[in-house]
């Protein structure tokens, strides 16, 4: 891959951040906060895209993209109201924007006419503007190179800097700020242009401009995409604040120095601030400038000559314009003068807060990390009773070791950790378009959004979350008559809520529509062949047919549902990554659907047991408590099975010796239970003949190795190179319930 590939696929991971971010912003928005916060969000994002479309040459990207940015400008400066319709063509917008990124980054080629629509919406609504209505054309950069004459002329006075259109007397009683700007080579390489920063200073009072050469190397040191050129700026105004010309540099912040101060001393007479504009010779030092015009019988001077001159001068005579602060940065001595342009890289160095690394890379690590688990492991089985005795320093180190690869560990999780708040931004709107499309209001809360998980199951969570408040909204809230007939607001609410439960992360979506219709549930089950004609169900296994492959109460099929797919999907994809879907629903009142999923897929804590003389492994996350069997009490149900009493509940029980088909040798009572959680408040007792202890594992995929096996989600590698597998709670309970209703 070449670096041009690289800095694409940068790129368009940025893209796809500025586009989430694009969603966030507007969905508050909507909800009402039209600060100029958001506004200033949502345009930096868009010009973020421009800007780096720009210098790959997505044209069309670029185009789109800076018709909206001013369409947004307008808006920020307050001359199109952002009302509700200009609001949905800015969301439609992000979504042909987010179009075109995806088509630069395959390649492919989307229709010529593609967004012309909302374009034309962009022009017409500039066009009402103030100004004449003219639309800003494409590319609207309008480049004014400073042309300096270094070679021997006519007439001995260099050619002039050309800012007159920046210069102008300061106004009286008013307030003088002073801005020294020096753009790095991030700005330019996002396509920012400083002449544009420039002209919005301009609009904010009397503006004064001199460009600083304080930084030109040597010729034999000359960068060709090095910055060596700086500004001086003067606003004058009696309105103006720091706070409004940061807001200028506002988009470039962290890609330049910029330092702004209040001057003190009285506003200049107007015939001060008109003198001449600088030329080159000015910015010179007094001494070095009069070597720099020879006479007529002497060589013209070269430019390493001209900026050997400036890095070995003193600091340049008092200009025109009355500026005092401190220099932008620190000068060294004439010997080393080349080294503030390094150290102001090694300043901005120091100060980069976050670095963008490929999944595939922390992958590794994670496999690393895992394999270093292992071995910690291995060592620590290794250690007996006799040896701990002889070696304690060595007992002392890896008890180090083991709280080192746990911080490891924990460490590369954080880096995989992601918020929940990059699915959940999503949905505001999906459930705004679903509201539209079933007539019926819908507002939806968020909660926990900063919840983190691991990145590997963020991945998972789109579809699901998508279908399942899908569900709530066709299915689940009412139209706003049958709501007002019952007693509520006509205005259905959809909680999307993320909690942290000891090993697992809770996503759950609760809706307080009329419930499951659980008659019509089993009228269809049966119908379907999915529940026999005289199975008798509970309210929580009528609740969970609707998980069924092809199973849907809908009466008619549309857009939204009725096929069948959707919550099969939901299930299906939950239990890739082994999680578990439980929902309750109270009739009138509303459901409530919870994704239990664990915090990442590559380490578990978890409990070794022994089954038969070999090992298996449960997630302690899902362990409730453990007994021997001795002192538990074991009934018999009227089919024969055996279930356990718990303080008045009655859990079935589940031997993994008769499950996995293998024979014990242990004495019934000295066998131990295993009490743990599979959905929800549901239970199940696991029958073991030992209990080995607790410790880390690395997870490994019997599906990618071997093949899948109902009850099993998955193995390890102990300590001592042997393969235990690991225990599917939720799959061992839902095989023996398939097994007793056949």
């Amino acid at each position: 891959m070449s670096d041009l590939d690289d800095f694409k696929a940068t790129y368009f991971d940025e893209c796809s951040e500025l586009l989430n971010e694009l969603e966030e912003q507007f969905a508050t928005i909507e909800a009402g906060d039209r600060s100029s916060e958001r506004l200033n969000a949502v345009f930096r994002a868009i010009h973020s895209v421009k800007g780096g479309a720009g210098a790959f040459g997505f044209s069309e990207l670029v185009a789109f993209a800076h018709a909206y940015e001013t369409l947004l400008d307008r808006v920020r400066d307050g001359k199109i109201v952002l009302s509700p319709d200009v609001t949905k063509l800015c969301i439609r917008s992000n979504d042909i924007v987010a179009d075109f990124v995806n088509a630069a980054r395959s390649g492919e080629a989307l229709p010529s006419d593609y967004g012309s629509e909302e374009k034309a919406r962009f022009n017409a609504l500039c066009s009402g503007d103030d100004d004449g209505g003219e639309p800003i054309e494409e590319f609207d950069i309008d480049f004014t190179p400073v042309m300096v004459n270094l070679d021997k002329g006519d007439d001995d006075a260099p050619a002039e800097v050309n800012m007159d259109a920046f210069a102008a007397p300061p106004l009286a009683d008013a307030t003088a700020w002073e801005i020294r700007f020096r753009p790095h080579s991030e700005l330019y390489a996002r396509a920012n242009d400083p002449q544009l920063l420039v002209r919005e200073l301009a609009t904010l009072g009397e503006l004064t401009v001199k460009p600083v050469f304080d930084a030109v190397p040597p010729l034999a040191d000359f960068e060709p995409f090095g910055v060596y050129c700086a500004w001086e700026l003067t606003v004058v105004s009696p309105s103006v604040t720091e706070a409004a010309i940061r807001e200028v540099f506002e988009f470039v912040e962290g890609n330049c120095d910029l330092k702004i101060v209040q001057l003190t001393h009285a506003a200049p007479e107007p015939e001060e601030s008109i003198a001449p504009t600088p030329s080159f010779a000015d910015l010179m030092p007094e001494a070095p400038a009069l070597e720099l015009m020879p006479g007529a019988d002497e060589p013209a001077p070269s430019f390493a000559d001209l900026a050997d001159s400036v890095v070995a001068a003193t600091p340049p005579k008092q200009p025109a314009i009355p500026i005092r602060t401190e220099p932008m940065t620190p000068k060294a001595p004439a010997a080393t003068e080349a080294a503030p342009a390094s150290e102001s890289e090694g300043e901005r160095r120091n100060g980069i807060q976050s670095i963008r690394v490929d999944l595939d890379k922390v992958d590794r690590v994670v496999n690393m990390v895992g394999e270093l688990v292992i071995t910690q492991s291995m060592l620590t089985q290794q250690m007996d009773e006799t040896l701990r005795v002889r070696y304690q320093e060595l007992v002392r180190g890896l008890e180090v070791l083991a709280q080192t690869t746990r911080g490891l560990q924990d460490s590369v999780m954080a880096i995989r950790a992601q918020p929940v708040k990059s699915v959940f931004s999503r949905m505001p709107r999906l459930v705004r378009e679903l509201a539209q499309k079933t007539a019926k209001k819908i507002r939806l809360e968020t909660i926990g959004e900063n919840t983190e998980i691991d990145k590997t199951v963020i991945e998972q969570l789109s579809d699901p979350l998508t279908h399942m408040i899908r569900n709530s909204a066709d299915h689940g809230i009412e139209s706003p008559e049958k709501r007002l007939a019952a007693g509520k607001s006509e205005t259905g609410v959809i909680r999307l809520s993320a909690e942290q439960a000891g090993g697992n992360i809770l996503i759950i979506v609760e809706d307080d529509g009329g419930g499951i219709n659980r008659e019509k549930v089993v009228q269809v089950a049966r119908a379907r062949g999915v529940v026999g004609p005289d199975e008798i169900l509970t309210e929580e296994q009528i609740d969970q047919l609707i998980f069924a492959p092809g199973f849907s109460t809908a009466d008619s099929v549309s857009d939204i549902s009725g096929r069948g797919v959707g919550m099969d999907v939901v299930l299906s994809n939950i239990k890739k990554i082994g999680g578990s879907v439980h929902v309750r629903s109270w009739t009138g009142r509303g459901t409530r659907m919870t994704l239990r999923l664990p915090l990442t897929l590559a380490v578990l804590d978890v409990m070794l047991v022994r089954v038969a003389q070999n090992p298996y492994v449960v997630p302690l996350s899902s362990i409730v408590e453990t007994m021997q069997c001795s002192r538990a009490s074991f009934e018999r149900v009227p089919s024969g099975g055996k279930v356990l009493q718990v303080r008045g509940e009655y859990v079935q029980v589940i031997d993994l010796c008769d499950r996995f088909e293998m024979a014990t040798t242990v004495d019934e009572k000295s066998r131990f239970v295993v009490l743990c959680e599979a959905e929800g408040s549901m239970r199940v007792a696991l029958i073991v003949d030992d209990i080995i202890g607790q410790q880390q594992v690395v997870i490994k995929s019997l599906e990618e190795n071997f093949e899948s096996i109902e009850g099993i989600a998955g193995g390890t590698i102990l300590g001592d190179g042997n393969v235990a597998l690991i225990v599917d709670v939720q799959g061992l309970k839902s095989t023996r319930l398939r097994r007793n209703a056949a």
